[in-house]
């Protein structure tokens, strides 16, 4: 009895790992990218809020995050003088250092084969996709307790001569990606910016892979 209980928990728990990520077109048609070899790219992070999305019934509610990055800065400054300011330099900066170029390099790895290619300040275009990031848990890591970070984006596809008219957007939740341990079973992805970077890496692997899905012909 105990076996088949243990069973039962173990179905229900694999198959929540298996739902827990969700991406959907939430309106318009990615068909008009369908035989375009060159998209532009824009990073939009001016509405995010900062949460826990660790518990299966998260709200995903959280605070601003400029009262997150207040927090931090605050917090850290008060134990070591100037470890809060370089924080948050680095909270700012990893955008264009780290998140960027991977989910970049992942999704033009997967649209590799149908020949599109994306990049930033492509301004012969025809379309361009805004990545927005709306919704950021950034975990932890302190070697004997760990929990990965997650991410929600809102992706939308425009037309690069007038950003207001958007052919489709796609919502992507909790978005996350589970770090290879690299030793004795630590995966060392203790700064923030580490755990953020492998969510926006999978990001652009998922996006990528519905992208190709939905442009198929």
């Amino acid at each position: 009895m105990k076996k088949s209980i243990n069973l039962i928990l173990l179905s229900f728990f694999m198959v929540f790992s298996h739902t827990l990520f969700a991406q959907k077109l939430s309106s318009g048609s990615l068909e008009p990218l369908a035989g375009q070899k060159s998209v532009n790219i824009q990073f939009d992070y001016s509405k995010i809020t900062i949460g826990d999305a660790a518990s299966p019934f998260a709200t995903n509610k959280g605070i601003s995050e400029e009262e997150y990055v207040a927090n931090k800065i605050s917090d850290l400054n008060s134990k070591k003088p100037g470890d809060g300011d370089r924080w948050a330099k680095a909270w700012v900066d990893d955008r264009t250092l780290l998140f960027q170029p991977s989910f970049l390099k992942a999704l033009n790895d997967k649209l590799e084969k149908s020949g599109m290619v994306v990049s930033e300040n492509n301004s012969e275009a025809k379309y361009t996709i805004i990545v927005k990031t709306i919704f950021i848990d950034a975990g932890y890591n302190v070697g004997v307790s760990k929990k990965d970070a997650h991410i929600n984006l809102i992706i939308d596809v425009a037309e690069s001569s007038d950003p207001s008219k958007i052919i489709a957007s796609v919502e992507m939740k909790n978005v996350y990606k589970k770090m290879q341990a690299s030793y004795n079973g630590m995966t060392f992805d203790f700064a923030v910016g580490q755990r953020l970077q492998a969510c926006y890496d999978q990001a652009g692997i998922s996006f990528g892979k519905f992208l190709v899905k939905n442009t198929s012909k």
